[in-house]
């Protein structure tokens, strides 16, 4: 069965080439997912939003970023960075998160991204992330984000709204957008049961809009097997 997970890499908003939208997306457009879901046997569905399936507010019908290296090749060339550009991804040292981080470098560099891995101990990485400009890209695997509670607000706070892009913190996109903000206070004050269907369809749009800035390429979402 689905988990409330996402595992997803993370783009430095600060740290250039990732401050244009258009590498960040080329990025989501570059990762071959199912190839990944591969690599961990099935365990997992591939992901094209910061929502899993399960969780309420999941945009249903929202196609995301099929892997097309053409189309990142041609969104790199519109950045400026047609030639490509080297970069630093960061995952923790722990199986199968090198592996996964070592298919995520191949890809990057079959549209000219050459991505030097860097794998640590998840204290190192977490640490890195809270920098401003610690950790241009991230695999968040074996530290990804799981829900503490079924609603789409736990998934906006924390890992990618302005409250989160702080030293230590765990935005490590450094992703803030105050109109998103505004939004997910409008929505988080909506009590009432009776606005619950509004209140979900606001925080679909705001990930949505989200996913038009790509600070993350959302890779996979964990599935549960019980056996017995």
């Amino acid at each position: 069965g689905g988990q409330l997970h996402t595992g997803y890499v993370t783009m430095n908003v600060n740290v250039p080439p990732f401050d244009k939208k258009e590498v960040r997306q080329a990025v989501n457009h570059a990762i071959n997912k199912d190839r990944i879901v591969r690599v961990i046997n099935g365990r997992a569905v591939p992901a094209n939003q910061p929502l899993p399936p399960s969780m309420p507010g999941y945009a249903a019908d929202y196609p995301g970023y099929p892997h097309d290296p053409a189309k990142a090749k041609e969104l790199l060339q519109a950045a400026g960075v047609g030639d490509g550009f080297e970069t630093v991804l960061f995952a923790t040292n722990t199986d199968p998160n090198p592996r996964i981080a070592q298919a995520i470098q191949q890809d990057l560099a079959a549209v000219g991204i050459k991505a030097e891995l860097r794998t640590l101990a998840q204290a190192n990485v977490i640490a890195a992330g809270g920098e401003k400009e610690g950790a241009p890209m991230i695999w968040s695997g074996g530290m990804a984000w799981i829900a503490d509670f079924p609603d789409p607000s736990n998934f906006y706070g924390p890992i990618l709204g302005c409250g989160g892009a702080v030293p230590g913190g765990w935005n490590w996109s450094w992703y803030c957008n105050q109109a998103l903000d505004e939004k997910a206070t409008a929505a988080d004050a909506m009590a009432d049961p009776a606005q619950s269907d509004e209140r979900l369809a606001l925080w679909r749009d705001i990930f949505v809009e989200i996913m038009g800035d790509a600070p993350w390429a959302p890779v996979f979402n964990e599935q549960r097997f019980t056996m017995r």
